[in-house]
Order: C-alpha cells, then sequence, then structure tokens
C-alpha cells in the first residue's frame, strides 16, 4: 500500500514540475496596462465588440481587437458572427 501511495505522490509531483516548466508565467504586469497607456474602452471597427484601448491597435481614429481585423477591415471583409 505505501508502494502504491509512494508513485502516485511522485507521479503527482513530476507532473507538477512538468507542467511548470512546460507552461511558465508571463512576466509580471504583462497583461496590464503601462503606466500612459489609455485604459479607455472602445468598439472595434470591424465587429464591434468592446475592449480597453491598450489591448488592442489604434489607427488614426479606427480601433481594432486585432491585426486579423484590421487587415479584414481594409480588404473591405465584413464581420460575420459565428453560428452556434
Amino acid at each position: 500500500m505505501f508502494t502504491a501511495i509512494f508513485v502516485v505522490l511522485v507521479i503527482m509531483g513530476l507532473s507538477w514540475v512538468g507542467m511548470k516548466w512546460m507552461y511558465p508565467r508571463p512576466p509580471q504586469g504583462y497583461l496590464q496596462p503601462q503606466p500612459g497607456e489609455s485604459t479607455e474602452l472602445r468598439a472595434c471597427d470591424f465587429c464591434h465588440h468592446t475592449l480597453a484601448e491598450w489591448r488592442g491597435i489604434v489607427e488614426g481614429d479606427k480601433f481594432f481587437c486585432n491585426q486579423e481585423h484590421q487587415a479584414d477591415f481594409h480588404a473591405g471583409k465584413h464581420y460575420q458572427r459565428a453560428q452556434h
């Protein structure tokens, strides 16, 4: 019985170490706005979802969630909501 419990604990410990090695934490402050960045909420000009300005791309008076939406907007594509 001791051997089984010991093996389970060793496997759990190795799994924990493996997860920490494969998925390290991002640097401190990585997911937070830097000083001077705007936290104002804006709507994406392509999909109209709202997010903080520091998380997106500002191009003049246009705002986009990501580079794909920016490229699709300039390509003249129209946003199609996913069907569930």
